[in-house]
Formats: C-alpha cells, structure tokens, sequence
C-alpha cells in the first residue's frame, strides 16, 4: 500500500494532536513532561512507524518487479515498533524520582510510553484506536482517583522538643483530623547543652478533603515544634 502526501501528513498531525493532548493533561498538574514532551514523543514515533511502513512497501515492491531475489528479501512491520516501546522506556525513567522514600512520576512515565502506542497506532492508520485510547487515557488520568476515592499518602517530617508532651499531642490532632498513620521513623539528636530535638518521619494515608497547608498551620502554632517538612509518598503523578 502507497500512501500519498496527504495520507501521511494527516497521520503525521494527528500523532501529535493525540499526544498532545495526553500532555496537556500532565502540564496541567505541573509535571515536567508536558505537552511538548509528550506531542514529541507521540509524533516520533509515528514517523518511525511511518518509515518502517513505507520501508516494508519498497521491499514487497522490489521483490514484486524481481520474483528471482524474492527468497533473499525479508522485511518485519513490527521490529521498529518493538523498538519504540523497549526504548521510550529510557525516557520515560528520567521522570520518575526517588528521594528519601519517596517515589514521583509513575504516572508521567506510563502516559510517555502510552503516548509513545498512540503513535504507533496512528502511523499505522488505526485511527478509530488511537482516538478511542486518548479517551480513555485522559478518563484514567483525569477521574479514576477521583471515582474511587483512593487515600492520598503523605510523609511528614517534624522537629520537635519536649517528646513525650509533643508526642501525645500530635497523636491527638492525626486522630482529629482523621489521618491514618501508616509508618513512623523516630530519631533523636542530643546538643550540647544538654537538651535534645526529636525527628519523626510519618508515612500517613490522608482523607480527599484534607488540607496539609491548614494542617501544618496548626501544628506550628505549638511552641514546642520547631520545623516541619512535607515529603510527597504517593507512587501514582
């Protein structure tokens, strides 16, 4: 199968319209790979795609118009593809950080080697599922948390003095304020004047109304703590 100008630069277009959109999502929560990086990826690899197509066709062709070199002529569809998908793996480990226990970028990475199937599909010429998969993609993206209302996890890590009066009272405000807390780290540094400073580091589950800022307010109105730090746990951005 010939494709004409017109055919390619459509699936060209919208290879990165598809992708583009995936990425406009994830700009939209602030995440590093965007609206560029995700067109770009989408894109790309549509044009490989593309050239593997037209490649496929120049053999099936030459082998046509010459039937005696027919069995020396070999030619896979899906060996460039396949190499699409090992390799945008790469790039899609470059969003993911790992930084004291805590994981971000799962989900960016995941949208980054699905973008990277959307224009697959798109240089293919399947049209009907590279639209349907945008869809869809941008309902898990966009409502799944939501629907199932999955906890958001947390860590919190607090500096504070005074540990068995500073202690109970921040069991008090996690129980108030319905946090479910899953992990504590405790720690102590001893100064030289004789006093010492508790570090605690909380892993806790937080309901979907909660508000950390307001939170934080709260606790700092305590003259005994002395820093608190918000560490992002959740696996799923």
């Amino acid at each position: 199968m010939e494709f004409n100008t017109l055919e390619v630069l459509a699936r060209l277009l919208l290879a990165a319209l598809v992708g583009g959109i995936i990425g406009y999502e994830r700009e939209m929560k602030g995440r590093d790979a965007g609206m560029r990086t995700h067109t770009l990826v989408s894109l790309g690899a549509a044009i490989i795609t593309l050239t593997q197509l037209q490649a496929s066709n120049m053999v099936l062709d030459f082998a046509i118009a010459n039937p005696d070199y027919a069995g020396l002529l070999s030619s896979d569809i899906t060996r460039m593809t396949a190499q699409i998908v090992n390799g945008i793996g790469f790039l899609g480990a470059g969003t993911i950080i790992v930084s004291r226990r805590s994981v971000t970028g799962l989900t960016t990475a995941a949208s980054i080697w699905a973008v990277a199937s959307l224009g697959i599909a798109t240089g293919m010429g399947y049209y009907f599922i590279s639209i349907a998969s945008t869809i869809i993609m941008l309902i898990v993206l966009r409502t799944v948390r939501g629907m199932f209302k999955i906890e958001r996890t947390k860590q919190l890590e607090i500096h504070y003095k005074n540990r068995e009066v500073t202690f109970h009272y921040l069991q008090e405000q996690f129980k108030a304020n319905h946090i479910t807390v899953v992990s504590t780290d405790h720690s102590i540094d001893y100064l030289d004047d004789g006093t010492s400073v508790c570090q605690d580091l909380y892993t806790m589950h937080l309901p979907n109304s909660f508000n950390m800022m307001d939170f934080i307010s709260t606790l700092g109105e305590n003259e005994n703590i002395m820093k608190i730090n918000t560490i992002k746990a959740s696996l799923d951005n």
